[in-house]
Formats: structure tokens, sequence, C-alpha cells
């Protein structure tokens, strides 16, 4: 069963994230073997936009339903209970996702305001990387929140 009809907006941003290391690297390849020369930053970019891939697609994979899950421990429950133990999981993953998005973003907030944390080889603000971490676990909150008002509404139409 397909939830979601069209791509969400993390598709699209993670298809750009990846876009965007492959030419970083592509160009840092050609200039270290062909120019013998490279780029300063060009490591540094791709590690901090793979960091902020990971965490935007931490919740696509919510959508596309392939974060990796214990199943075994569900199925050895008789089948009526099976969904209130998956709802039971997907409350608690919900529960951790809000506390960690909260404290990271606090801990984010801090980074951006003390003006000495400079990444070294951008100068950009280090809480700028530490960002991805809260928007990546609000964004999965948000999809958690979805996919049960969708298993809900399934549950309540009855298919």
């Amino acid at each position: 069963m397909k939830v979601w009809k069209k791509t969400p907006i993390e598709g699209y941003i993670c298809f750009v994230l990846l876009s965007l290391i492959t030419i970083v690297m592509g160009m840092e390849i050609v200039a270290r073997y062909i120019f013998n020369d490279s780029f300063r930053i060009a490591s540094e970019l791709s590690r901090y936009l793979f960091i902020w891939f990971i965490f935007i697609s931490s919740s696509y994979a919510i959508v596309e339903k392939t974060h990796i899950r214990i199943e075994a421990f569900i199925l050895v429950w008789p089948k009526k209970i099976r969904p209130h133990l998956k709802f039971l999981g997907n409350l608690l993953w919900f529960l951790f996702s809000l506390f960690i998005a909260f404290m990271g973003f606090q801990y984010s907030i801090g980074m951006l305001q003390d003006s000495t944390n400079l990444s070294s080889a951008m100068r950009i603000p280090v809480g700028v990387i530490y960002l991805s971490i809260p928007i990546g676990y609000a964004l999965m909150a948000m999809r958690l929140l979805q996919t049960e008002y969708l298993a809900f509404k399934d549950i309540k139409s009855g298919s």
C-alpha cells in the first residue's frame, strides 16, 4: 500500500544534495589529477552536504517505509496485537525524535551564537551544520505523525 501519491519534498532535497556532492567531488578529482591542484573546500563541503543528506533522507525513509525494524519481535505476537505494537514503536520513535529535535535546536542555536565556531576551510558557522540534526528529526516526527494518521484512516475505513 503506497501511502503518498507523489514524492515528498525530502526526496527532491536528497536528489539535489547527492547531485551537489557528486559535482563537487567530480570537480575535485578533475582538479587533482588533471591540473595537479585541488579545491580547498571540496572535501569539507561534500562532508557537510552528506551530513545534511543523512538527516533529511532519514525522514524520506519513513515515507518509503525503508527504516530497519525488528519484525521478528512483532511476528511473535498474535495478529490482533501487532498493530498496537507498531503504534507503540512509532510513538516511542516520535517522542525520541521530538526530544532530539528540541535538544538539537538548543545546541545549534548556542553554536550559532558563538561567532568563534567556524568551519576550518569554508569559514561558515558550525551551527549551520549542526542544524541538520534537529531539522532532520523534526521532519521525522512530522512524517511519523502523517504515517500514523494515514494508518488510522485506513483502519477506520476498513481497508
